[in-house]
């Protein structure tokens, strides 16, 4: 009940990034857990080897919200989506916002004992860095999958404004 007064309150822009971002994880969810990656990985976007270079991005100040947004239905739904499936999110919500980012998948072999292991991890990054998808190891980028857009003027203003 107490989540549901907190919802209510909310401005209605957040509101709507709420439910879209809870939409986006539900599928996310489904296409990671039933459908093999070749089928769905197209939808990511222009796929490059190692980190993609993002310093040519323009800067939006509503990437912020649309983490924030994520990470709550995350928090909210006890953390069961996984790195990736917070990622393609982010993505997506992006993408229909025509906000540049770019979807890094990397792998740590080793863990802190020097043992053998595999670890997979999935981030993204715009113009300032790493905007969601916390970098505690040091993984190493395998594959980014872009989607850039020409700076729109509402995000150089943005970006004049930070």
């Amino acid at each position: 009940m107490r989540v549901l007064r907190r919802f209510v309150g909310l401005p209605r822009y957040r509101k709507v990034l709420l439910l879209e971002a809870a939409l986006w994880l539900s599928l996310a969810w489904v296409l990671v857990r039933a459908v093999p990656f070749r089928y769905w990985s197209r939808w990511l976007g222009h796929q490059a080897a190692g980190e993609a270079d993002m310093s040519e991005a323009s800067r939006d100040i509503r990437v912020k919200d649309i983490c924030w947004s994520i990470s709550t239905i995350s928090r909210l739904m006890r953390n069961r989506y996984t790195c990736l499936m917070l990622a393609m999110t982010a993505q997506w919500m992006m993408h229909r916002r025509h906000i540049s980012c770019c979807l890094v998948l990397g792998a740590l072999t080793c863990n802190r004992e020097q043992r053998l292991s595999l670890k997979a991890h999935a981030w993204v990054r715009d113009a300032t860095g790493v905007v969601l998808g916390d970098l505690g190891e040091s993984y190493v980028p395998i594959s980014s999958f872009m989607r850039r857009y020409p700076a729109s003027s509402s995000s150089r203003d943005n970006q004049r404004n930070n």
